[in-house]
């Protein structure tokens, strides 16, 4: 069976083409992803714009066509944090455009759908797990084992395009801006995530982490070089940190955001145009809540999944037929 799963977030929209086979063997295809900044001014309002919608249907549209190329047998599209703030109204909308059936996730949904497709993205997990995943609009905590089992889900409102909206009048931000935006994801945290006394691996199933990890690879490898400006000095010394396939220490995530808090909006791109454009002016804040996370946690490193919510959606049509 092939499946195509889309998932619209509140900055980006993903499509996954993929093949499911007995025994939750899933196997991707082809994926694709569309910056749409849904989420804009959403925060602010709770309203989406008719330009953001717009956007959306058109890249739901051009997914319907990818999708149909594949000659898929079913089409999944699920909204998370910007389609919550902005309820039922929009799958009117999207059924009534495109024809497409649009599933609004909980937030507790969203959480345990992203651990299912984080897990199976690690094959050598074990043990206790706490996953995290860092969206434009929401976050999403897991705890939990490698097994399966869930214990905690929870869903805050905090993500990258929020805080950028909320907090920053241009980039850099300015110090009084930045020093608002930690005082509120700690507070935040504080308020909602119990300190953990077990001992557990932090895993990282979200685009931002899996695009910080390729950033730092290229970093130590020589594809990034900074070596003028006033941060070339410490850009030197987190190349000089080394690197892993899979880990971030919790020193080099706040030896990025250190420095990505303090270019401009150009440079954050300059990293990587092709990965970083769309989300240059927000990748700064994604940053902040990673470390703030691991902060709260106590973690002094994060594993980084190549998979999430996309393919948890389908290793659950695998496992139950469907996503009720």
């Amino acid at each position: 069976m092939r499946l195509a799963t889309i998932d619209i977030g509140t900055n980006s929209a993903k499509l996954l083409i993929s093949k499911l086979a007995p025994g939750n063997t899933l196997t991707p295809l082809d994926e694709r992803q569309r910056i749409i900044r849904l989420g804009e001014g959403v925060d602010a309002n709770d309203v989406l714009s008719e330009a953001a919608v717009e956007r959306l249907i058109e890249t739901l549209q051009e997914f319907q066509g990818i999708a149909d190329s594949w000659d898929v047998e079913q089409c999944i599209v699920v909204g998370t944090s910007a389609s919550r703030d902005a309820g039922n109204s929009l799958s009117h909308t999207i059924r009534e455009r495109t024809g497409l059936h649009y599933r609004i996730l909980s937030g507790e949904e969203e959480a345990d759908l992203s651990f299912t497709g984080a897990i199976a993205g690690l094959p050598r997990a074990n043990g206790n797990l706490v996953t995290c995943d860092i969206g434009g609009g929401s976050t999403e905590i897991v705890r939990g084992t490698s097994r399966g089992v869930v214990h905690e889900c929870l869903s805050l409102n905090i993500g990258s395009v929020r805080i950028t909206e909320r907090f920053f009048s241009c980039q850099p931000p300015k110090p009084s801006e930045l020093e608002a935006a930690k005082r509120f994801t700690r507070m935040l945290f504080a308020d909602s995530i119990a300190p953990q006394q077990d001992n557990y691996c932090l895993v990282g199933t979200s685009d931002t982490h899996r695009l910080l990890l390729d950033l730092h690879h290229a970093l130590v490898s020589g594809e990034i070089q900074i070596s003028t400006g006033p941060l070339s000095a410490q850009w030197e010394r987190l190349r000089k940190t080394g690197g892993h396939a899979r880990k971030l220490t919790r020193s080099q995530v706040r030896g990025w955001m250190e420095n990505l808090v303090q270019m401009d909006k150009s440079d954050v791109l300059a990293l990587n145009p092709g990965k970083l454009k769309g989300r240059s002016d927000v990748f700064p804040a994604a940053c902040m809540i990673c470390f703030e996370l691991m902060n709260r946690l106590a973690r002094g490193s994060i594993t980084i999944s190549k998979w999430g919510l996309r393919h948890g959606i389908g290793l659950k049509i695998l496992r139950d037929g469907n996503l009720r």
